[in-house]
């Protein structure tokens, strides 16, 4: 008696598991459509992303390289003031030098 009793209990748990089986798999089915709806939906949303980032770069870029004619046209006028001012500068040391060479000249001149 206590053999049928198990070998019924084994018999109900192995028809349970085959029973249960098909609803698992349906179930897998169904976790996975929606994964994948799930992985669509996020690749998606990132394109629309990416889409709008780069309409968005593409007006920053032009003020940018707006902003950088600007900025390149000054430091263009800023190098050659500077070459300029340089130049003058030189010139300057020059001139100051021939002057104290002529000082020194009249100074020995007229100690003579």
């Amino acid at each position: 008696m206590l053999s049928r009793l198990v070998l019924g209990f084994c018999f109900s748990l192995f028809m349970s598991a085959l029973m249960a089986a098909p609803v698992t798999a349906i179930e897998d089915e169904e976790v996975s459509e929606d994964k994948k709806l799930a992985q669509t939906v996020f690749e998606l949303e990132r394109s629309v992303a990416i889409l709008q980032l780069s309409k968005v770069s593409l007006e920053d870029y032009k003020v940018m390289n707006e902003k950088m004619t600007s900025l390149e046209n000054r430091a263009d006028f800023f190098a050659v003031l500077t070459l300029l001012l340089c130049m003058a500068l030189v010139a300057l040391f020059i001139q100051v030098r021939n002057q104290k060479k002529r000082l020194e000249l009249l100074e020995l001149n007229s100690k003579a």
